[in-house]
């Protein structure tokens, strides 16, 4: 296509859409990287353009457009270095956070699957800013079209001309836009994996921003789990609030005499673990001396558990174990008395959604599968954040959320792989 039907085609995209458009800055995003692609392709156009660095290793080219006064300018730059370090990652998964936000329509699948294609980007300024039917415009579009680029912009993702393929506003979109030759299949009819890709996108933003990386590799979230009944939910956290106190809570807190009553009032040995009956079947100073150091990580299995019941503080990633505040507003603001009923306990409980409880679950999956590779070695968890200890505290935390999304499966039997 010659420049002057690219600008034809342009100045018409142009033409369709608020005149905001030309102040949005566009970066230029394509799978290969070639940056003497672009020198070329400025040659052939007979552009004017300066250059800092080589043809294949340059870092930025200002062409000018235009004669004096009305000169203007097109900045374009580029890191070669930028690809291979942190802040790529950081950008892609922010990118992907970003185009999760927009509106549901079949289009943002294929954009959130197309930013896993990306390692190529070329900044651009225009000086002054660039209106409808701009020159410039016309650079960009030969540019992206050599290179098979989108356009993205803060309010859509447009291919090589500027034509919309997606955006915040999604009846924008241009029925003659083209997605690029690498755009991954997605089946974009299937409604829910559109919405388990745009939460798997979400929750590795947000774990990247907290300096988690969990495998690309992870599957997408279950989004039809079902959640255990209130009942057998409420019980299972009673039956850890008792094994916990026998071994861990002084006597005059916790009485012998109360908490066996309410075990056996409110059958809870059924909803313990071997290991578990086998703790509270000790004498209460024996269980103390031989479990009251390690008994400690049910609190983080309770946590998740009461959250899920409608404790408002949910549990976090970011801290480490949990916290002297939390464990008191959950053991004895939150949680049922001594003397109080299993039965009355979950009915005045309200559970969350299963949707609510499916993402959080699956922001443990895969922030458990980031402390799994740091305990191998690799650097895939915050600075300062111990793979043994804290991450100790999201596999128990991860454990409890899983178990709830999986009824009939035993306590021990939870599938905790990652």
């Amino acid at each position: 296509m010659d420049a002057t039907a690219t600008r034809s085609r342009t100045e018409t995209h142009f033409s369709r859409i608020n005149h905001a458009m030309a102040t949005e800055p566009v970066t230029l995003f394509a799978e290969a990287k070639n940056p003497a692609l672009v020198i070329a392709v400025l040659r052939k156009m007979n552009a004017v353009y300066t250059i800092v660095g080589t043809d294949d290793a340059w870092s930025e080219i200002v062409v000018t457009t235009g004669a004096a006064p009305q000169k203007k300018q097109l900045r374009l730059s580029h890191d070669p270095a930028y690809y291979s370090g942190e802040g790529w990652q950081r950008q892609m998964n922010g990118m992907r956070d970003y185009f999760s936000r927009f509106p549901e329509a079949p289009e943002q699948a294929k954009v959130l699957a197309l930013t896993e294609k990306f390692g190529f980007a070329l900044g651009t300024i225009c000086d002054p800013d660039a209106e409808s039917g701009d020159e410039r415009y016309d650079l960009l579009s030969a540019i992206a079209v050599a290179l098979d680029a989108v356009w993205f912009t803060p309010s859509s993702m447009r291919d090589a001309h500027g034509r919309v393929l997606y955006g915040v506003d999604v009846s924008e979109r241009d029925p003659e836009a083209r997605w690029p030759a690498y755009t991954p299949i997605v089946p974009v009819s299937n409604t829910i994996t559109n919405q388990a890709l745009a939460l798997k996108q979400r929750v590795f933003s947000e774990l990247a921003s907290l300096g988690f990386q969990p495998a690309n590799s992870l599957p997408l979230p279950e989004l039809d789990l079902r959640l255990r009944d209130a009942h057998a939910l409420c019980t299972r956290l009673m039956a850890l609030q008792v094994v916990f106190s026998w071994a861990a809570m002084p006597e005059h807190v916790g009485a012998t005499a109360l908490l066996e009553g309410y075990i056996e009032r409110n059958n809870l040995r059924a909803s313990m673990t071997e290991s578990e009956l086998v703790l509270v079947d000790l004498p209460r100073e024996q269980a103390q001396s031989l479990y009251g150091n390690t008994v400690g990580w049910r609190l983080e299995n309770m946590w998740a558990l009461a959250w899920i019941a409608g404790f408002e503080q949910a549990p976090e990633l970011a801290a480490s174990q949990i916290s002297d505040e939390v464990i008191d507003d959950m053991l004895f603001d939150f949680l049922p008395g001594w003397d109080d009923d299993a039965a009355d306990f979950a009915a005045s409980v309200a559970l969350r959604p299963a949707s609510a409880v499916i993402e959080m679950e699956y922001r443990f999956y895969c922030a458990h599968n980031a402390v799994r590779s740091a305990q191998m070695g690799a650097t895939t968890v915050p600075a300062g954040f111990d793979p043994i200890a804290h991450g100790g505290a999201v596999h128990e935390r991860r454990h409890a959320l899983t178990w709830a999304l999986a009824p009939g499966d035993e306590w021990d039997d939870t599938d905790l792989s990652t």
